[in-house]
């Protein structure tokens, strides 16, 4: 796998996905700390420091990771171009997750529970809810559980929880 810095095009991607979530004051957030490791048609984005970064520098293929899985990259090619496509991942959310201060729904801990099995969380479980599509979902804490899906409905529709890690490994 190839590493390099992301283009400024990539970046531009980046913040607007963040924009989403911690609003205009991402001056803070370092994004020198992120590459890209491209394999044909896979674009990974990872987080790590610069120490990391530079020893990357050394090596010149070969690589299948270092760092955490900040989020991915999707091509989307119509008429001769090319469109670049942020999705951020359940860590990057959680890199973020004391930023966040739009789009996020804060959930009881019945609903924490739920959701942390892999459930959805209905109307009576929410305590707070600011924002929609793709949101944060955090308990009383303010800890971060997982990513959900809010259209405006009744029910956060799970889309990943940090409950995944062990029912996937376990």
């Amino acid at each position: 796998m190839k590493h390099r810095p992301l283009n400024s095009e990539e970046v531009k991607s980046v913040k607007n996905i963040l924009i989403n979530y911690i609003g205009k004051n991402i001056e803070n957030f370092k994004f020198e700390n992120l590459y890209v490791l491209e394999d044909k048609e896979n674009y990974e984005v990872m987080y790590a420091n610069k120490e990391v970064f530079e020893t990357l520098k050394n090596f010149d293929r070969n690589i299948y990771g270092a760092g955490i899985l900040f989020g991915n990259f999707e091509i989307k090619r119509s008429n001769n171009e090319n469109k670049i496509k942020f999705s951020i991942s359940l860590e990057g959310m959680s890199l973020i997750s004391k930023d966040i201060i739009k789009n996020y729904v804060v959930v009881t801990k019945k609903g924490e529970t739920l959701f942390l099995y892999g459930r959805d969380v209905f109307k009576s479980s929410i305590l707070e809810i600011n924002g929609g599509g793709k949101i944060a979902v955090f308990n009383k804490n303010k800890e971060l559980l997982g990513v959900g899906n809010y259209g405006g409905g009744d029910i956060i529709k799970n889309i990943i929880d940090k409950g995944w890690y062990l029912r996937k490994g376990g």
